[in-house]
């Protein structure tokens, strides 16, 4: 028996198959245009249904008023932190005004006594625009020596 309709795509022209296949997804748009009240209100009772779980069942009311507590909360905590902080660095620092401590200059006195040299040396050696300087075998410095 032959079927009905004859159904050749390679027999049809391009303009044919095409024009079937926008004719096609032309109906396919309709349809779901017709069935969108249907689909709507479907929708409309399992969102509707899940919003009543959700909000009376699961206790989402609850929910909805704990949340902003517990932003409250976390709020006055990290003030709570950062007022503990400043007052904290007040503390440590009040009499300061910089909060790193410079070290008191090197004296020549120090700095002689580092290398073992005379005190009048170093004062020379820092008075002198440019010094030429050697080291001995035990790492004093030797002025004059390069």
């Amino acid at each position: 028996m032959k079927p009905p309709i004859i159904e050749n795509p390679r027999g049809a022209t391009r303009l044919q198959r095409y024009s079937q296949g926008v004719l096609t997804g032309m109906f396919w748009v309709l349809l779901g245009m017709l069935l969108r009240p249907l689909l709507t209100l479907g929708a409309w009772l399992v969102g509707g249904h899940l919003a009543f779980l959700a909000m009376f069942r699961f206790d989402g009311v609850g929910s909805l008023f704990r949340v902003p507590f517990v932003y409250v909360v976390v709020v006055a905590v990290i003030g709570m932190v950062l007022i503990g902080w400043s007052a904290y660095n007040l503390l440590r620092f009040r009499n300061n005004e910089r909060r790193t401590r410079q070290p008191d200059p090197v004296t020549p006195a120090q700095l002689a006594a580092f290398f073992g040299v005379d005190e009048a040396l170093v004062r020379r050696w820092q008075e002198s625009r440019r010094i030429l300087m050697g080291h001995d075998e035990h790492g004093r410095p030797r002025p004059g020596e390069g």
